[in-house]
């Protein structure tokens, strides 16, 4: 066989072949943590002198336009100053529950959301309370001088401006009756939800008999200005603080990047979008969430984070509870979904050095895996987990994994409470025994509300300061 040789090759040296070099892989950057939370610069004493100068003008509007004087001038003047004094208290508490759930970023991050909810609704209470009273004055001191027949028609329409405000008595008595929490279990968040927006139009059909016929705010210009100016300033808030944040989440909305089962019926769903870069988070917090899906896009539920947010991911572990739960756990990457903030207080900053206690019940693992990722050798974290059955059980190796890196340990606790071995497993002396040291650390629940309040009643009891139990609920 001839082989003929090219001569542009007969001087050049040997060519040698190499396999292709493979290319580098470049590992993706480390996530970034979220920036975290401002702190509030609010004390106490700052939020008790705001409300004793708004409740001193608020009776001192009464009292000088002779308020303490009717009192002493006969039944049907003082009936008069009571109608007067009670429907003053009774918006200016609706004004205050509704700066609560405005949520202005100073007091959440100062009390945290679920206590202003909390408070919310004890306003809520005593505004219904103060709104009989003003009804029951009020008819009454108009019966003096006209009758009880004249007195009903006159103020359920006759008289300008009443039919409104009659009108506003029952939406707000609508609202206050369905928030009993009797009632209320009875309905589902959406229906109840609506329900209580119905509070917005009495307030706002009943503004015009306070401007108008209030014998408090008609002749005086200052004061009537002075309360024109109270209600601006919350619609304000509200637009700004309350609304304008869920704007801008639906402006700016999340996309699902993973969806990995973790559990029975849980699931971890991770959200990414570049909003995440301005935000402030921190783990132990929690966001209320709302699909960008048909059906969903209207139910905003709160999910705390599972992981230290980033600026490149949130994490959700969700467990299906129901049929909205359900849904949001059959969703599937790529689904929209709008998040609203981190929300909460309770993160590892209320550790401030010392060693940490979790007590945790079902899907309550999430946020304190969050916190436990945050943590620190010094630390030690010592972690209860509550379950009725094994495969009610999420995130246990990961959970496991990061307390013994960093000093800790996790105690499961297995079983429906007839089958344990004691009566209360959350009983101090049983506290006590699992964690000697329980008195020298920081304790932090997460679970069902039953648990919650037995650790706490346990942690008490077993010598652990008021100051060093914390739970956060999130609130739908």
């Amino acid at each position: 066989m001839t082989m003929t040789i090219d001569p542009g090759l007969a001087n050049r040296e040997t060519a040698t072949f190499h396999a292709p070099v493979p290319m580098p892989v470049i590992p993706p950057p480390p996530s970034v943590a979220m920036k975290r939370l401002t702190a509030s610069r609010l004390s106490d004493t700052d939020i008790a002198a705001v409300l004793a100068a708004y409740g001193l003008c608020v009776v001192g509007m009464w009292s000088v336009h002779g308020g303490l004087t009717k009192l002493s001038n006969g039944w049907a003047q003082a009936w008069t100053s009571v109608t007067s004094l009670s429907g003053l208290l009774t918006s200016a508490v609706a004004l205050l529950a509704l700066v609560l759930v405005g949520r202005p970023l100073s007091l959440e991050r100062r009390f945290g959301l679920d206590r202003m909810f909390v408070w919310h609704r004890i306003l809520g209470d005593l505004m219904g309370l103060l709104l009989a009273v003003h009804v029951a004055a009020g008819t009454t001191a108009w019966a003096a001088d006209s009758g009880w027949i004249n007195a009903i028609i006159d103020l359920t329409g006759r008289t300008p401006y009443m039919a409104l405000a009659f009108v506003g008595s029952l939406l707000f008595g609508v609202v206050t009756i369905s928030s009993l929490k009797s009632i209320r279990q009875k309905f589902s968040y959406e229906t109840w939800y609506f329900v209580h927006m119905l509070a917005y139009v009495g307030m706002a059909v009943s503004f015009g008999h306070e401007i108008y016929l209030g014998s408090d705010l008609a002749s005086d210009n200052v004061a009537r200005w002075f309360w024109v100016g109270m209600h601006i300033a919350v619609l304000a808030l509200m637009v700004f603080s309350r609304w304008g944040r869920t704007l801008k989440a639906v402006v700016r909305p999340l996309r699902i990047t993973s969806i990995e089962n973790v559990g029975h019926k849980t699931v971890a769903i991770e959200v990414s979008g570049k909003s995440l870069h301005h935000r402030e988070g921190d783990a132990g917090q929690f966001c209320f969430v709302r699909p960008l899906k048909k059906g969903l896009w209207w139910q905003s539920h709160p999910f705390s984070m599972s992981a230290a947010p980033t600026k490149d991911r949130i994490r959700f572990t969700i467990k299906d509870r129901g049929e909205a739960t359900h849904s949001i756990t059959q969703l599937v990457k790529g689904t929209k979904v709008i998040v609203e903030d981190p929300f909460g207080v309770v993160t590892p900053d209320v550790l401030e050095g010392s060693k940490a206690l979790f007590v945790v019940g079902g899907v309550g693992v999430a946020p304190v895996l969050a916190m436990v990722q945050r943590l620190v050798p010094d630390h030690e974290p010592i972690v209860l987990y509550r379950v009725s059955s094994e495969k009610e059980m999420s995130h246990v190796q990961e959970l496991e994994t990061l307390a013994t890196a960093r000093n800790g340990k996790v105690h499961t606790l297995v079983g429906h409470r007839a089958a344990l071995k004691v009566a209360d497993p959350f009983s101090a002396e049983v506290l006590l025994k699992a964690v000697p040291d329980l008195v020298q650390r920081v304790v932090i629940v997460a679970g069902p509300e039953s648990m919650v309040k037995a650790v706490q009643r346990s942690a008490r009891a077993a010598g652990v300061p008021v100051e060093n139990i914390h739970a956060e609920r999130a609130w739908w």
